[in-house]
């Protein structure tokens, strides 16, 4: 039988607020095989973006375990942390997190740069990565040229260059119009068909239809809902 890719065993995050103790994330057990597309859902202040900087290896669980391809990353120190993190986990965001002042093309270098690799073969599959978004056209554009849908798409390209095997979402259609998200889902969409394993953190139902998986999150309460078709 094949390991989950990622499998939390009782896994929690509290954190201090003055004399408070908070419990953004309460004790979970949760297993994701590859290739799956779970969509979390839930209000804000529920311990979304609390799951998600967990399941990222942005943030380090209070207790508990988390496996990531099989290996335990509670335990790592910080340097092997983000080398696991730059490795294995590609991020697309709401806000996009890009570099104003670079080209689209140098944006998508970055995560490459930062794992030491050469400048020509950087180059080549930053520009492999912007082709497979459609955006070859605009590799040489600033992001204040380019349109909020575009600005997303090259989020996600820099995601993919590093060829990840699991890809986080959070709220990635939540500063788009409704053409351009709708862009952007079927491009998740596409990735997961190809195998790529997404977790998807996001408010809209609508959006979370398009998880193969769907959980929900209450006050730091992780539970299953149901399983949909994708796109459904």
């Amino acid at each position: 039988m094949t390991a989950p890719l990622l499998k939390l065993s009782r896994v929690a995050r509290t954190y201090r607020n003055g004399d408070v103790l908070v419990e953004a994330l309460k004790p979970v057990d949760l297993e994701v095989d590859a290739g799956t597309c779970v969509a979390v859902t839930g209000p804000s202040g529920s311990g979304k973006s609390t799951l998600l900087h967990v399941l990222g290896c942005l943030d380090r669980a209070t207790s508990g375990t988390y496996l990531l391809d099989g290996r335990d990353v509670t335990t790592l120190a910080d340097r092997d942390l983000a080398a696991v993190r730059n490795r294995l986990i590609g991020f697309v965001f709401q806000r996009f997190h890009l570099l104003r002042d670079e080209t689209a093309e140098r944006n998508v270098e970055l995560p490459l740069l930062y794992a030491g690799v050469r400048r020509a073969e950087r180059r080549r599959r930053a520009a492999a990565a912007l082709e497979a978004v459609g955006l070859s056209s605009r590799a040489a554009h600033v992001p204040g040229r380019l349109s909020g849908g575009e600005q997303q798409r090259v989020a996600i390209a820099r995601a993919l260059v590093k060829e990840p095997r699991l890809l986080l979402a959070d709220e990635p259609t939540g500063n788009l119009d409704s053409a351009s998200g709708d862009a952007v889902l079927a491009m998740l969409d596409a990735l997961h068909a190809r195998g790529v394993t997404v977790v998807l953190i996001t408010h809209d139902p609508e959006v979370a239809a398009h998880g193969s998986r769907q959980l929900t999150i209450r006050n730091g309460v992780v539970a299953e809902v149901h399983a949909t078709a994708p796109g459904a």
